[in-house]
Parts: C-alpha cells; sequence; structure tokens
C-alpha cells in the first residue's frame, strides 16, 4: 500500500527524503481533494477522473515531499501530522485562487474594478464630472482614483503605470504615449456680471489691455498660445495676480478682483455666476487623451475613454473633434 507509513523502513524513509521534486498542480488538486473526502474514491469522484489516477498522484506527492502524508486506518486514509499541516497550506492557497477566479467572474459580469485617471485640476473640475457621473450609473462598483497634476507631473506617473489615462490641455512629447486629441475648443474671457462688457458676445486685444486682469503664469499653456496675439504677459502693469489655478482666477473674478482669462471647460462651473466672453482673436484649446504606449488598456480605461470622446460628450462641453 502506497500510503502505509508503517510498511515502510527507516532506510525508505530515507531514501524518499533524498528524492525531493518540484510538485505539480495535479498531485497538489488530487491530495487536497482525499483530505476533504477521506477516500480515492471519493476524490476521484469529485475531480472526474478515477481512483487509480488519484493513488498515482498521491504516490508522486508523497516522492516528491519526501513526506509521509497519510497511513491507512480501519480501511481508511488517514492523515499524519504532517498531511494536515500541508494540507493547512494548500488550503490557504487555494483561496486566494478562489478569490482570482471569484474577482475575474465579477470583472467579466459586472465591470466592476479599479479605474485610475490622471488630470490637470481645471479638466477634472470642468470636464470629468458628468462624464464620471455617467460612468458610475452603467459601472456602479467600480473604484474611480482621480489625480490631479500638472501635466508634467501627470506625464510621469502614466510612464510609471500609476495611471490607466491622463486627460491634459498640455503639450507633451510622444515617445511612450498613445495621445488622442479629445476635442477642440478656445480660451475665454471671465467678467463679472455687472461689468460694463458683461452683455457682450466677445472681447478684443484693445478692450482687455484696458482690464485689471487676473492670469496665469508665464509657463501655462494658455500663456504660451496668447504670446504674439495679445500684447502683455504676467507682469505687464495691468496684470493684478497671476497664478496656476483657474479655479482660483474664477474665484478672484466673482469676488470683482478683475478679469480672468481661462479655458472653457472651467469657466462652465462658474457661468451662473460669471459672465463668459470670447477672445478676439481667438485662443485654441485642445484636451489630449494619453496612455502608455507598453500597456494595452482595461476594459474599464477603454469604455470611459469611448465614453470621453462620443459626440454627445462633445456637444455638451461645447467642444468639437
Amino acid at each position: 500500500m502506497i500510503f502505509s507509513g508503517s510498511s515502510l523502513s527507516a532506510g525508505d524513509r530515507s531514501h524518499f527524503a533524498r528524492m525531493t521534486r518540484p510538485l505539480n498542480f495535479q498531485q497538489i488538486q488530487a491530495f487536497k481533494a482525499v483530505m476533504e473526502s477521506g477516500t480515492t474514491t471519493r476524490a476521484a469522484q469529485v475531480l472526474n477522473t478515477t481512483q487509480p489516477s488519484i493513488s498515482r498522484r498521491l504516490s508522486e506527492l508523497r516522492q516528491a515531499t519526501g513526506l509521509e502524508l497519510f497511513d491507512l486506518h480501519n480501511g481508511r486514509l488517514r492523515p499524519t501530522r504532517e498531511g494536515q499541516q500541508l494540507y493547512r497550506s494548500v488550503r490557504k492557497h487555494f483561496e486566494g485562487l478562489e478569490h482570482i477566479e471569484t474577482a475575474a467572474r465579477v470583472l467579466r459580469k459586472s465591470g466592476s474594478g479599479v479605474l485610475r485617471i490622471g488630470s490637470t485640476p481645471t479638466l477634472a473640475a470642468g470636464l470629468l464630472p458628468q462624464v464620471i457621473a455617467a460612468f458610475m450609473q452603467q459601472h456602479p462598483k467600480t473604484y474611480i482614483n482621480l489625480q490631479t497634476h500638472g501635466t508634467p507631473q501627470l506625464k510621469e506617473y502614466l510612464s510609471q503605470g500609476l495611471l490607466d489615462f491622463v486627460l491634459t490641455t498640455g503639450h507633451l512629447e510622444h515617445g511612450d504615449v498613445i495621445t488622442n486629441s479629445l476635442l477642440k475648443s478656445r480660451a475665454v474671457c471671465l467678467l463679472s456680471r455687472n461689468h460694463a462688457l458683461a452683455k457682450s458676445r466677445s472681447i478684443k486685444a484693445d478692450q482687455l489691455r484696458a482690464q485689471r486682469l487676473i492670469l496665469l503664469d508665464e509657463n501655462d499653456d494658455i500663456m504660451i498660445a496668447m504670446r504674439g496675439k495679445f500684447p502683455f504677459q504676467p507682469g505687464h502693469e495691468n496684470v493684478a495676480v497671476e497664478t496656476n489655478s483657474s479655479l482660483t482666477i474664477c474665484a478672484l473674478v466673482a469676488a470683482g478682483v478683475g478679469v480672468g482669462v481661462v479655458n472653457p471647460f472651467v469657466a462652465n462651473t462658474f457661468a451662473d455666476q460669471l459672465a463668459v466672453l470670447r477672445l478676439d482673436p481667438p485662443i485654441p484649446i485642445e484636451v489630449t487623451l494619453m496612455r502608455s504606449a507598453a500597456l494595452a488598456p482595461s476594459m474599464l480605461a477603454s469604455r470611459f475613454e469611448e465614453m470621453l470622446m462620443s459626440q454627445t460628450w462633445l456637444d455638451r462641453v461645447g467642444g468639437s473633434k
């Protein structure tokens, strides 16, 4: 009998102890089934195989481990202490496999999981909330991690695999990323509702020059695009406040500090408090979606990207492809 520890001499035990070799999944699976069913016949039924096959696998496992895992007692296999200890380890690893299988099944069925989005602060405030709300309605079990940073930091996180994709209006080298132009729009001018120009449809460069201005810093994409079209930059005598935050500009304009220039998406969040005018000449804004070229997008990331690029959302935010 291959399982009987009492039938083996000390020399046999020493021999088997030296015959350790890599285990395989079928051996472990057979051992687990016998531990849980009590007999090789029942284990064979559980695994949809034959009793001799189970016995063979247990024999191979004993030789591979160099351990006596069972003995025969009253016609039944009885686990040894080593067998019980090994089973506890096997059970723990099988529980891990079962968790993985359950997680995969849930992902296939409901699309749940984690979506890691990187965005500039202004796009996170002005463009993403409605899209995220609609996406969560379709995928209620999704956990979204939204990180807001400047474009260089977002690019770094993307290259490190910490984000699924990035939304930005910034310009980057495209070496290790795939870029999709999401939408195109134009920068806008914000004024308080009681401003003399509040009812105008647009504001020209000479009119803007005469205002007390609240502008983004000189390295911002809007300010870079304004060079050559408007005769002032941060540091100009009419510039009252310089900041790196479009949200701050909106709040300052609402407080009556001055007139600001921002992208249209963040302006939409303050549209009920401020007058929003077109700039003449226009300052183009392009929103770009970037993801790693080295990693295929997840199912959730692909669905979110499809929603972002749908014409419905472009119409809602006033952009175009």
